[in-house]
């Protein structure tokens, strides 16, 4: 069952270059997928009732081009699969006149928020979404995220320090999965970022950061020719919180 809203970019979520950030392309798709769940009778409020939330684990996201300030967008999403704790939910993005521009998936761990727990997907959800548990034997698990190498050798450049501050948490009580990406993005350098535009992104979430926590953001870059990898961790002392790996192209290639 698919859900499809159209979005309008507005100025503030445009960069140098006018167009959508990654952030709130992102923010696009974890938007519409709230939405998408409020249209089917469970919203905030039932999950806030039922003491339950999906967590995000992770994104896949390929990018083929990013609209500019003042379009408007259609975005689309369906959940594709379920099994167990989990859902595979699929996302796509087109141009007013219906080209693709960019397409998604992600997996979600649906947990108990009180107990911090992973809850077993009740029948009930599998029939608001449309999919059976049949649909188990199609579930496409995103591949792990690798962390970056050697980026704590030069701080100077690619670290810094970061806390969790009040409009950094959502409705789940911890850091919100799009602020995650944007403080890998603040590590690369301003240069880089001017002559680049992501052709796609990974993000691997693994633990929570809650109010007030901090955490050290660790950025690699890997150039060859007019390509580019950034890998990323968002670590906590020992702990990686979150892995991020995006992919560049250089811009007008």
């Amino acid at each position: 069952m698919e859900f499809t809203r159209d979005y309008f970019v507005h100025y503030y979520e445009a960069d140098s270059s006018q167009r959508l950030t990654i952030p709130a392309l992102v923010q696009y798709l974890e938007d519409i997928a709230i939405v998408h769940s409020s249209s089917v009778g469970l919203d905030l409020a039932y999950y806030r009732d039922n003491r339950c939330g999906w967590m995000l684990l992770k994104w896949d996201v390929e990018i083929g081009s990013l609209p500019s300030f003042g379009e408007t967008v259609r975005v689309s999403t369906r959940v594709h699969a379920m099994k167990g704790f989990l859902a595979d939910r699929e996302f796509f993005l087109h141009s007013a006149d219906g080209v693709e521009l960019a397409r998604a998936r992600s997996n979600w761990l649906l947990v108990d928020t009180e107990r911090r727990r992973p809850l077993r997907v009740p029948q009930d959800q599998y029939e608001r979404f449309g999919v059976t548990p049949e649909s188990s034997s199609s579930f496409v698990t995103i591949a792990d995220v690798s962390p970056p190498v050697g980026a704590e050798a030069s701080p100077d450049v690619h670290s810094s320090r970061v806390r969790a501050r009040h409009g950094d948490i959502d409705t789940n009580r911890h850091v919100n999965n799009v602020r995650y990406i944007s403080w890998a993005l603040d590590t690369v350098p301003g240069e880089f970022l001017g002559r680049m535009t992501p052709v796609g992104l990974r993000a691997n979430y693994r633990r929570e950061l809650a109010l007030d926590g901090e955490a050290g953001v660790h950025t690699a870059l890997s150039v060859t020719g007019g390509a580019a990898v950034s890998n990323h961790a968002i670590r906590s002392d020992t702990e990686d919180l979150c892995l991020i790996e995006i992919n560049w192209k250089e811009a007008g290639a």
